[in-house]
């Protein structure tokens, strides 16, 4: 099955009133893990990032609030960037980044662009201070400062406009004290332990990444036609990308009903930041068998279609692939279709087989499954696309 788990961990930051401002998002590799077990950095920051924007969905899992997300340095320094919404997004930099000049203007890059940007576990000292002066949010641990260092770091940052997040807040004396300080806002066990989410999600091929993001580093000799070539060649890529589109990220008002629209309202750049997004989390697994299946399936409806002349023919392909798309996430076609940002009529022809695209996937399943086909010249054609499919799967194979 092209389908996987994938897991993170949130925790409440609250503010004074106890309401909630935002979450702090964690990594886990599993949603038994307890803790985060991170062995690379930027691949745990690359799959946290993935699973909101692609899987899990960002505003379920924050709502209206912040989104608190660990940057190692080398995920701060890369100029690609990531999709993600700036209003909802908070970069906390990671005690161990290494404050130099370097990490210093790659954040002003990160803050004029509209991040705002948290310092986590951070301990104050004046050579620090331009770090300071551009942040949002300082976290202090009060656990690992203790009472009086941490009373120290907070009358030390008093002069700058930084909000203060007590973090590591274990008991109620610990949120007292922090209280009397006048701290903004406060993370800890003694308001709640790291929630895990999880959620199956699709797969994508690691060489169709690779692919694709090749091509896009020539994206200026390349046609949308090119990309969409790429793209359609993996049915979890697709997915993914018809979700962001349908995500309040993007704000899509309208439908989608092919392959070469999406690429267009998401653009290249756009597209080259998800790749290098999807390819960094490592969340890649081969299903050979099953891919080629949905290739097959894909390419046998766009080319019967050609064949019958029938308009907007790019339209076939991705309702082929779609029609398959429940085996490969394992989950019910209905509610993974209503996810995807299609017109009604695209996803009654793939549930309720309706209209010329719903009668061709008929046609496609019926030849594939050796079911009965009532029109001779419907079977003569259905067997002639049949092995232009195998052939083009057969070559598209041999590419890798």
């Amino acid at each position: 099955m092209m389908y996987h788990n994938v897991a993170l961990a949130r925790q409440p930051i609250v503010d004074n009133k106890l309401s909630t401002f935002g979450y702090e998002l964690l990594y886990r590799r599993d949603v038994q893990a307890m803790n985060a077990d991170v062995y690379d950095q930027v691949g745990a920051t690359a799959q946290v990032i993935s699973a909101c924007l692609l899987d899990l969905g960002m505003q379920n899992i924050v709502g209206t609030g912040k989104a608190f997300i660990n940057f190692p340095r080398a995920y701060l320094i890369n100029p690609s960037g990531v999709p993600l919404p700036k209003e909802h997004t908070v970069i906390e930099v990671l005690e161990d980044a290494g404050f130099d000049a370097m990490l210093l203007a790659s954040l002003r890059r990160w803050n004029k662009v509209g991040f705002k940007i948290a310092l986590d576990d951070f301990v104050f000292e004046p050579k620090l201070a331009p770090f300071v002066e551009l942040a949002d949010y300082v976290k202090l641990d009060i656990l690992a400062l203790g009472k009086d260092k941490f009373h120290q770091q907070v009358e030390a940052l008093r002069p700058f406009k930084v909000k203060i997040i007590a973090e590591k807040v274990e008991t109620w004396e610990d949120y007292h004290f922090a209280k009397l300080l006048e701290v903004d806002y406060y993370q800890g066990y003694f308001f709640e332990k790291p929630q895990s989410i999880s959620k199956k999600a699709s797969s994508v091929n690691q060489m169709t990444l690779l692919q694709l993001m090749a091509s896009l580093m020539r994206a200026n000799d390349m046609s949308i036609g090119e990309l969409e070539n790429i793209v359609g060649q993996d049915i979890g890529l697709v997915h993914k990308l018809l979700k962001y589109l349908n995500s309040p990220i993007m704000g899509l008002v309208a439908s989608v009903d092919s392959l070469r629209l999406a690429i267009t309202l998401i653009g290249t750049e756009q597209l080259k930041s998800i790749t290098n997004l999807l390819l960094m989390s490592e969340m890649t697994a081969d299903r050979e068998v099953l891919q080629g299946q949905v290739l097959l399936r894909a390419k046998h409806a766009e080319l019967f279609a050609q064949s019958q002349k029938y308009a907007n023919q790019d339209r076939y392909f991705l309702a082929g692939m779609l029609s398959m798309i429940d085996v490969c996430v394992g989950i019910n076609l209905d509610d993974v279709l209503s996810e995807l940002p299609l017109p009604l009529e695209f996803t009654n022809a793939i549930i309720e087989r309706s209209g010329r695209v719903g009668y061709t996937l008929d046609l496609i399943e019926s030849y594939e499954k050796n079911r009965a086909v009532k029109s001779e010249d419907d079977l003569q054609t259905l067997a002639e696309t049949y092995a232009e499919a195998v052939k083009w799967v057969e070559d598209f194979k041999s590419t890798f």
